[in-house]
């Protein structure tokens, strides 16, 4: 259910843009998690979210932004729309993890409705080879009446 389709190439070309101080992920990579039915991708032309429903939870696997694009509201779209779309497949639940560093993340889930649930201590390893936290975050995606 995209917005905009992009190629598994640049998916793998923003990712590799947003987050260049870790692995990004190969255009394989890409195309292998595409392929499975739970998986769930979202994308305009400069920012995606790809995730994948498990009974009634979303796992968002990852959200990136083209850096010339970040801070437009691009990422909250991309996040809402696949909410919407999840909560249509049955899921009830949506968490993710995001590094402790990742400031501008980590507001953009708060406004979300995100909370903390728990931590993954050197969970990331930067290019640098250096370590950083993973926080765990949850969200209920069932309004309530």
């Amino acid at each position: 259910m995209p917005i905009a389709a992009l190629t598994y190439l640049e998916l793998s070309e923003i990712h590799a843009s947003a987050f260049k101080h870790e692995r990004s992920w190969s255009h394989v990579e890409f195309e292998n998690l595409c392929a499975q039915p739970s998986t769930c991708l979202i994308s305009d032309p400069h920012c995606f979210a790809l995730g994948r429903v498990v009974e009634d939870e979303l796992e968002v696997l990852s959200v990136a932004c083209n850096p010339s694009h970040q801070r437009q509201g691009r990422g909250r779209t991309v996040l809402e729309t696949m909410f919407k779309a999840s909560i249509v497949r049955g899921a009830k639940w949506a968490f993710l993890e995001v590094a402790a560093d990742n400031i501008p993340a980590l507001q953009l889930y708060k406004s979300l409705g995100f909370e903390k649930a728990g931590l993954r201590k050197n969970y990331y390893t930067r290019a640098s080879q250096s370590k950083c936290d993973a926080n765990i975050l949850r969200k209920s995606l069932i309004q309530p009446k």
